[in-house]
């Protein structure tokens, strides 16, 4: 291993020196000389353009278009995640389980999902205070040392830590408890179980297809149950799901984000 890491700098270091002598003779050997222009200097009538052929082109920049062209099909997730393997390997900064919490913004992040399992990105950035592009590096290495997962949610990722501590139902849970609406029908079931659609909807302010399309939703992820009668809906909390609602609702009413009855029963 250690041998093959000596072989890699090595042939680093050799095509970066040999891309820059490249560059020095053939600007060397073509006649080229950079002159800044002043003033009192005639700079003549622009030539017409003439088109070179890429095999004209010096071998450094015909290199770094081959390179350029070929990492746009890659795409930026494949980059990303070749320039961190490749950082980590060749020993500029070595990442491993045990010094993984050593930097203090990666901590930082790490602390803040725990404390708030089921956060969003944009939330990671207002809790932490730390600039966007640094939480994206630290959240690929800390899901590469394998200390969070990522919950999809209609684009909008989901982070929990990987301690084994959340089932997926609960997951789901956490993810549609930080939502203001789906937190408030959340909290009406809870207190009055077998609301009907119209109940919701004048509990909630909202119109019959609105509240229609919130509870598919919320029924799709089995976090409730429909029942109709006629003209007439019902709606329920699936019993695995209660004990999860009234853990974060209720006992840990504090950490949720979340409206109170009161500014429900003013709003309707």
């Amino acid at each position: 291993m250690k041998k093959m890491v000596r072989y890699a700098r090595f042939l680093i270091l050799f095509l970066c020196s040999w891309l820059i002598l490249i560059a020095g003779t053939s600007a060397t050997l073509n006649g080229y000389v950079v002159e800044p222009v002043t003033p009192d200097m005639d700079t003549g009538t622009p030539l017409e353009t003439v088109p070179v052929d890429f095999w004209d082109l010096p071998p450094g920049i015909m290199l770094l278009s081959l390179a350029l062209s070929i990492s746009s099909f890659i795409g930026f997730p494949v980059e990303l995640f070749l320039f961190i393997k490749l950082y980590a390997y060749l020993g500029y900064r070595k990442v491993s389980q045990s010094t993984v919490f050593h930097n203090d913004a990666r901590s930082r992040i790490y602390s803040c999902i725990q404390d708030n399992p089921g956060i969003f990105f944009n939330e990671l950035v207002r809790r932490t205070d730390v600039n966007r592009g640094n939480i994206s590096y630290h959240l690929v290495i800390l899901k590469m040392m394998r200390r969070i997962t990522v919950m999809d949610s209609s684009g909008n990722p989901r982070y929990f830590d990987n301690s084994g501590r959340y089932s997926e139902s609960e997951k789901t849970v956490l993810k549609y408890i930080r939502n203001d609406m789906d937190c408030r029908i959340f909290r009406l079931l809870l207190e009055k179980p077998d609301l009907t659609r119209n109940d919701l909807g004048i509990s909630l302010g909202l119109s019959v297809s609105t509240v229609s399309w919130r509870m598919k939703r919320l029924c799709d992820e089995n976090l409730i149950w429909i029942q109709k009668a006629g003209k007439n809906v019902r709606y329920g909390i699936n019993p695995e799901v209660r004990q999860y609602l009234e853990k974060y609702l209720i006992l840990n009413k504090d950490t949720i984000p979340t409206i109170s009855f009161e500014r429900i029963s003013d709003s309707a």
